[in-house]
């Protein structure tokens, strides 16, 4: 076993949190891998502080690409039999990257692993091991917020969550990398659920462990995540999702926005905090925008929708068990 791993991260106005990602990995016991990092234009010094680690391959963009496309830029440049992602915020225990290609090496129908994601700011709580998905398409991190000890057991779920995660190359190559469209959130639920319906299975490792500082880049509730995710999580479904989920989503999305109105009142949850942020006006533009540019590129996710059904391997029985089994209710999702 000594396969090279490709370790990717994409790095934006980093500076804060890059060196403790890179210095986690100087001391990975799995030792053959490389490390490319692609830097999406960022107006802070972290680009300075990347260069002074010499095995790091540096990929320096002209503009923003996001997290899906910046992640496709330094795959493309990468080598590996198994591309690791690992977020710019989060760190990695020394048996990461042993953990993770052990299992991918022990079972050739495992296209993905997921890890044990853990708060950097209370090692006693999870930030997720793996994703869990809502009929509407919204998803969440598994076991967000609980407790570690819930997570020592590896077991099989449906998608990791792209914060710190590995690919084989050969199931990639099978399906395509992560949608560009998306910018970032919600390509990696889109890029495992398109794993999984072309066949590949994915196994949460839960002594392959990461630290990470949740939404340290892009802020925990802001406008900015909450258009991506409200426009994202439509595509995703009208891509993956059988043909009657897709029908039934006009229902799903106003029990989804009549919850949220629900806890707006209550003042709490998420929905509540992102208010205590911005004004109602602005979130209403914002769910606005969203939905429009849904609909502006509704043919293109059609014919993206049409790609994944060729190389569509379960039928939508399987889907629909996904669904229940790894489902997460309204409440769930909107937690804190």
């Amino acid at each position: 076993m000594n396969k090279l791993v490709s370790i990717i991260i994409v790095n934006f106005n980093g500076a804060e949190y890059i060196v403790d990602c890179l210095e986690s990995l100087i001391n990975q016991t799995y030792e053959n891998f490389e490390v490319i990092v692609l830097d999406n234009n960022s107006a802070d010094n972290s680009v300075e502080l990347i260069k002074k680690y010499p095995f790091v391959k540096l990929i320096e963009s002209t503009e923003n690409l996001g997290f899906a496309k910046g992640n496709n830029e330094a795959i493309n440049h990468s080598k590996g039999e198994y591309i690791a992602l690992l977020n710019n915020d989060a760190r990695a225990d020394s048996e990461w990257l042993e953990k993770l290609v052990n299992e991918l090496e022990r079972n050739t129908e495992l296209g993905s692993c997921g890890c044990k994601i853990i708060s950097h700011y209370d090692p006693d709580v999870m930030d997720s091991a793996g994703l869990l998905v809502n009929a509407s398409g919204m998803s969440r991190g598994r076991g967000r917020n609980e407790n570690v000890l819930k997570y020592n057991v590896s077991e099989p779920i449906l998608i990791p969550s792209g914060c710190a995660a590995m690919y084989r190359r050969k199931a990639l190559d099978e399906v395509g990398l992560f949608d560009e469209d998306f910018f970032c959130y919600c390509e990696d639920t889109d890029l495992g659920f398109r794993l999984q319906i072309a066949g590949w299975k994915c196994l949460y490792v839960g002594d392959a462990i990461v630290y990470h500082r949740y939404s340290a880049s892009s802020g925990k509730y802001s406008l900015f995540k909450t258009y991506l995710v409200e426009r994202n999580h439509y595509w995703f479904v009208m891509k993956n999702y059988p043909l009657y989920l897709v029908l039934l989503n006009p229902i799903y999305t106003i029990r989804l926005y009549l919850f949220q109105l629900y806890n707006m009142y209550k003042e709490k949850g998420a929905t509540n905090e992102l208010m205590n942020n911005s004004s109602k006006k602005e979130l209403f533009l914002t769910l606005l925008k969203a939905h429009r540019d849904v609909w502006g590129k509704l043919f293109i996710m059609m014919k993206k929708r049409s790609d994944i059904n060729k190389i569509k391997k379960v039928d939508n029985k399987q889907i629909k068990e996904w669904i229940k089994q790894y489902g997460i209710s309204f409440s769930d999702l909107f937690k804190s």
